[in-house]
């Protein structure tokens, strides 16, 4: 029976191959990683700037200023005679 020959180069190929596939796995696993970890951010992001959006608008509120600027600073609706119109002025 007679052993078959294989190059003695294509064993240190076969290693660095099989180096190759573990560095290309490991890097696959690392850059997912790193995209969800960027996705997470993103998302805590877009909630914090909404979450503030709400806020500046519940701040802005018409009803709210009207019952700040009536107990906090005593002011009151103005009478007709207070009105003063404007022509000419667009």
């Amino acid at each position: 029976m007679k052993r078959k020959w294989f190059p003695l180069w294509i064993y240190p190929v076969l290693i660095v191959m099989a180096i190759g596939t573990v560095w290309l796995r490991l890097a696959v696993v690392r850059t997912t990683y790193e995209i969800n970890q960027s996705d997470r951010i993103t998302r805590n992001l877009e909630q914090e700037s909404e979450q503030k959006q709400l806020r500046l608008t519940a701040l802005r509120s018409p009803r709210r200023l009207e019952t700040i600027a009536k107990s906090k600073y005593g002011l009151v609706q103005p009478r007709a005679d207070q009105i003063i119109h404007m022509r000419g002025a667009n």
